[in-house]
């Protein structure tokens, strides 16, 4: 059922901020080179943030969503600061945005031009190890005016709280991502399965995991002993490049095959063309340019497990029970959140996965994300976000032109 609005309400018109990817009818949100594989192997797309844009949309009830980009130069025609400020609200989806490398005097200036709220809708914070050096002047002086414009501001968990209050900020709110709340159930019944049970299993790749090369090789290529283990990439290029080469989408794909194989052997990723773990991709791995094909190649497995912070949550999400890799600040931050499972990478010296497998505490993650529900739904009412939480997802409703 959808909630009844009071009556002469309307639902809406919300802009999103630097949106990832694009709708595609009733499909949802999909990457900027969907369907177009000569594109897709010359760019890098982290289809992560595809995820929480699309779970934003299926939690948000509205009449119409405006994309609003912004140019480098923060150039942009009256016309558009009037169309802007004909909406009811502006959010920004979750992702990294409370660093010291962010560019943000060219939207903090447009933002200033318009007089509507915005939201930040699960942002977090990107932080070395023990660093209290959270922002620059430009993030510092964006999510000043976030906050100024509206009540709170939600995040994904105590480490972003604790950077927004380094800057004073203090109306802030944890819930964790909009990934774990896309399909608005109060509660989720994640399946049980042991690890001697595990038929189908999922990998949620990360190549670039600074000090975690060799581990998540190994990881991978003993796991895939173990279990009919399918590699999902979130975009790397290279791994798009074999992947397209290897289903001879693209042109010249004996070469782009070839070119990327070197690439990752010079990276010391791949330790030669004989290397086993290039037997794997060639055979096991997928690459996704939409959130509901990623989406349905995750329902199908028994387990999930990697160094993907969208990737495994979007299994959870689907009630599949994902054991996170966790190898930054950022991934140990959103665990605790979520009372999410986990191993943590720094301390996987004589690691058993099966052992840590069946010693993961669902438990904890059901009666968490339950808390969590709620104060999710508290943030967006407190901001006159009208949602669906607890009702059916929001249909797709096409892009404002």
């Amino acid at each position: 059922m959808e909630p009844e609005l009071p009556t002469g309400a309307r639902k809406p018109r919300i802009g999103v901020l630097m949106p990832a990817g694009r709708l595609e009818g009733n499909l949802g949100v999909v990457t900027h080179t969907y369907n177009d594989p000569e594109k897709a192997k010359t760019l890098f797309t982290n289809i992560g943030d595809c995820f929480v844009y699309d779970s934003s949309l299926r939690i948000l009830d509205y009449s119409e969503i405006f994309p609003i980009y912004v140019p480098s130069d923060g150039n942009i025609s009256e016309t558009l600061i009037e169309q802007i400020n004909r909406l009811d609200y502006i959010f920004l989806r979750g992702s990294n945005y409370i660093n010291t490398n962010g560019q943000w005097d060219p939207i903090t200036a447009v933002l200033e031009k318009t007089k509507v709220p915005v939201m930040a809708f699960g942002i977090g914070v990107q932080v070395p190890d023990n660093s209290e050096d959270y922002v620059n002047d430009s993030t510092k002086r964006f999510l000043q005016l976030v906050a100024d414009r509206s009540v709170s501001i939600g995040v994904r968990g105590n480490l972003s709280k604790k950077a927004l209050n380094s800057i004073g900020i203090k109306n802030v709110r944890i819930f964790g991502c909009p990934t774990a709340f896309r399909h608005c159930k109060p509660e989720l019944k994640l399946r049980r399965v042991d690890a001697s049970s595990i038929k189908r299993l999922g990998f949620t790749l990360r190549r670039k995991t600074h000090g975690f090369h060799t581990q998540q090789r190994f990881m991978l290529r003993t796991l895939a002993e173990r279990y009919d283990t399918d590699i999902l990439c979130a975009g790397e290029l290279e791994e798009k490049q074999i992947y397209y080469a290897r289903s001879k989408q693209v042109a010249n794909y004996g070469q782009v095959m070839d070119d990327a194989v070197g690439k990752l052997i010079a990276e010391k990723w791949l330790y030669g063309p004989n290397d086993p773990l290039l037997s794997l991709y060639k055979s096991s791995l997928s690459v996704f340019e939409s959130v509901a094909d990623f989406e349905r190649a995750e329902q199908n497995l028994d387990a999930v497990t990697g160094y993907r912070l969208h990737g495994n949550l979007l299994a959870l999400a689907n009630e599949v029970p994902a054991l996170y890799v966790t190898y930054d600040t950022r991934t140990r931050e959103f665990v605790r959140t979520l009372g999410i499972p986990f191993v943590d990478g720094r301390y996987m010296d004589k690691f058993s996965f099966e052992e840590a497998w069946d010693n993961a505490d669902f438990d904890l993650f059901e009666k968490t994300y339950q808390k969590r529900f709620g104060d999710l739904k508290n943030f967006l009412e407190e901001n006159s976000m009208a949602h669906r939480l607890g009702s059916t997802p929001a249909p797709y409703v096409a892009e404002a032109a």
